[in-house]
């Protein structure tokens, strides 16, 4: 019975020991896992403030690990709508009203200073006239002879000066100056609203968010037909002016704008810029008219002659 005793003894305090050891482990492994729990929190935190920057690219957006012919595959099948081929039409409305505006631009400032010019030569010559209007000779001892002649040149200068006042107030309101100014920056605005939105629907609003084609351009047509409009504003030799002004001496605010650039490649349009401004020195430049070396006006016809190869000689 001892010996039984003894061994049931020993034998529970080895398994005691076993199970000290086991808790001891267990919370040798709690305690790691506490501390990867730590590590994992920190590495959260840290990387959750990296989050908000980045952005995550759904799978079917994904092209980086697809060939070429999948790529294409892959874009094709991404919300194809019914109407994609119609809303190209409304690039061509972009365009073409996005060119109108450029000119209306230009061609605004243009009567704008030559108004601010007109403007200011008024001044100066009413300025003038008040000035010899004031100007007294009573403190000089002065002939009655010299006296009559300053009176008459005085009176002679300030009639022609009164007159050149009456002529450029009168050329001014002719050329109804500052009435132009005003349809024309009530033109640009209306052609800014309109192009904001159809550069909303083609650039801003997400590809399958768009408007329904056919409802978009039933509320758009009336105002695009009114805006396409420019002969009750300009005339066709002040459009042509305005284009040669901005294909010569702006050419780099009109980058990528039609038609000075093919929309589609963004390649520059020489041959259009270059027909442009070489007809119009042909025809306006005061040398082309006196020196007869000069080359004929029609070598620059577009429609008589194709200088495309030239052109291209030319910048290459």
């Amino acid at each position: 019975m001892d010996d039984i005793t003894d061994d049931n003894t020993t034998d529970d305090t080895d398994d005691n020991t076993d199970d000290t050891d086991d808790n001891t482990d267990d919370t040798d492994d709690n305690t790691d896992d506490t501390d990867d729990n730590t590590d994992d929190n920190i590495t959260d935190d840290n990387t959750s403030r990296y989050d908000f920057f980045k952005v995550d690219i759904p799978d079917v957006l994904n092209t980086e690990s697809l060939s070429e012919n999948d790529k294409y595959i892959n874009f094709k099948s991404i919300n194809k709508r019914y109407d994609d081929e119609d809303w190209m039409k409304i690039e061509g409305w972009y365009n073409e009203l996005n060119f109108y505006s450029k000119v209306f631009q230009y061609f605004g400032e243009v009567i704008k200073d030559k108004e601010g010019m007109f403007g200011w030569w008024i001044i100066l010559i009413s300025s003038f006239s008040s000035f010899i209007t004031l100007v007294s000779l009573e403190p000089f001892s002065l002939s009655e002879e010299h006296n009559a002649q300053y009176n008459w040149w005085k009176s002679v200068l300030l009639a022609f000066l009164s007159l050149g006042t009456t002529l450029i107030a009168a050329w001014v309101k002719k050329k109804g100056y500052m009435i132009r100014i005003q349809i024309i920056d009530k033109r640009i605005n209306r052609l800014e609203k309109f192009l904001g939105k159809i550069d909303y629907q083609l650039r801003l609003v997400p590809y399958n968010k768009r408007d329904d084609y056919f409802n978009f351009i039933a509320e758009m047509r009336d105002e695009y037909t009114e805006l396409s409009i420019y002969t009750n504003i300009l005339r066709p030799a002040e459009f042509t002016y305005t284009v040669y002004l901005i294909t010569r001496f702006n050419s780099p605010m009109v980058r990528n704008t039609w038609p000075w650039y093919d929309t589609k490649t963004k390649e520059p349009r020489r041959a259009f810029a270059q027909n442009i401004i070489n007809t119009y020195k042909r025809q306006y430049s005061i040398i082309s008219r006196l020196c007869p070396c000069e080359p004929n006006i029609d070598e620059y016809n577009p429609l008589l002659n194709d200088i495309k190869d030239e052109v291209k000689r030319n910048y290459s």
